[in-house]
């Protein structure tokens, strides 16, 4: 994947993240205040110490208790944001010996988990996009059945 490709599909990933936690955000509102209230969302849950991780756990506990869990879904969710912390902060590129910038070749982001081993954006990206609007929608399902009210416009 070329640069201006991996900066495009950076910016979705972010984006379309940033969407997935507004819902995280907005469910947890509705569930302890029976509404979504601004300055909540604003003063507790976008406070840059309340992070996607405890955002995630709280719904868990939320859907466990309305029985309104569905396992992949979480799974995905976990997964969703595991890739989104890749493109997110993922971006050195580490050449051998042989092949260093100055004979024009691209240099490997490894992956964390296994660093022998390259990261491909391009594989992410598409696991992303098959995973990303099925969680929305599930989120969205959820905030709609515990009362939550959504305004176009």
């Amino acid at each position: 994947m070329d640069d201006s490709k991996l900066s495009k599909c950076r910016a979705h990933v972010i984006e379309k993240s940033i969407d997935i936690e507004l819902l995280l955000s907005a469910i947890i509102s509705q569930h302890y205040l029976g509404m979504v209230s601004r300055s909540f969302l604003l003063e507790v849950l976008y406070d840059e110490y309340f992070s996607f991780a405890l955002k995630r756990r709280v719904l868990e506990k939320i859907l466990q208790k309305r029985k309104m869990a569905k396992q992949q879904m979480l799974d995905d969710l976990n997964r969703l944001n595991t890739i989104r912390n890749y493109f997110a902060h993922l971006n050195i590129e580490f050449y051998t010996v042989l092949s260093g910038p100055e004979k024009g070749e691209k240099g490997v982001v490894p992956d964390p988990k296994n660093p022998a081993r390259g990261v491909d954006f391009e594989s992410l990206y598409m696991e992303f996009s098959e995973k990303q609007p099925k969680v929305k929608d599930y989120l969205f399902d959820v905030l709609v059945k515990m009362g939550g009210e959504v305004k176009r416009g």
